[in-house]
């Protein structure tokens, strides 16, 4: 995939054992694109040239565009534990941000925006090794809005991946 080539890169943290990775996988039952794996092990919480994608955003109702920093491979577990102790899908639990949060458990975040938001691999209704990919929103009050699709898998995710237009 060129958009993982190593001229796509614009910097990294390194390698880490592809161990951490099977952890997760066996931590939260899922197992991860192969693609990912091969990546994530050899350009650890990777920043692209690359890095923005165009998608439907649920909430605004509009297309959106957005960017990803791949989230450390040992840093993804902790992650999710902090956005499923945050989460509540009971409206009069008190929260900072005056409405409720809902994170799936079946969501696993392998990038982030900067924002806030994730980009994760959706096992919601999927069993494989190759999930669709999704965006959730911190910030969206209906939660039914807070989940946007990007991708059908994480190549066709990889795949659409450009360079910032200059503005």
């Amino acid at each position: 995939m060129k958009n993982l080539e190593a001229s796509n890169i614009s910097s990294d943290s390194g390698t880490i054992p592809k161990y951490i990775i099977k952890d997760i996988e066996s931590t939260y039952f899922t197992k991860f694109p192969k693609d990912y794996i091969d990546f994530i092990t050899k350009h650890n919480a990777a920043y692209l040239k690359a890095d923005v994608f165009d998608y439907f955003d649920q909430e605004r109702e509009k297309e959106n565009s957005n960017g990803i920093t791949f989230i450390a491979g040992q840093k993804i577990s902790e992650f999710i534990e902090i956005l499923l102790s945050q989460s509540t899908d009971n409206p009069n639990d008190p929260d900072v941000w005056k409405f409720y949060r809902y994170f799936d458990s079946r969501l696993i975040p392998f990038g982030e925006n900067g924002g806030g938001d994730f980009i994760c691999f959706d096992y919601r209704n999927h069993n494989g090794d190759n999930p669709p990919i999704v965006i959730w929103s911190h910030d969206v009050a209906n939660n039914s809005k807070r989940i946007s699709f990007i991708a059908n898998n994480f190549e066709e995710f990889i795949n659409m991946l450009h360079e910032p237009e200059d503005e």
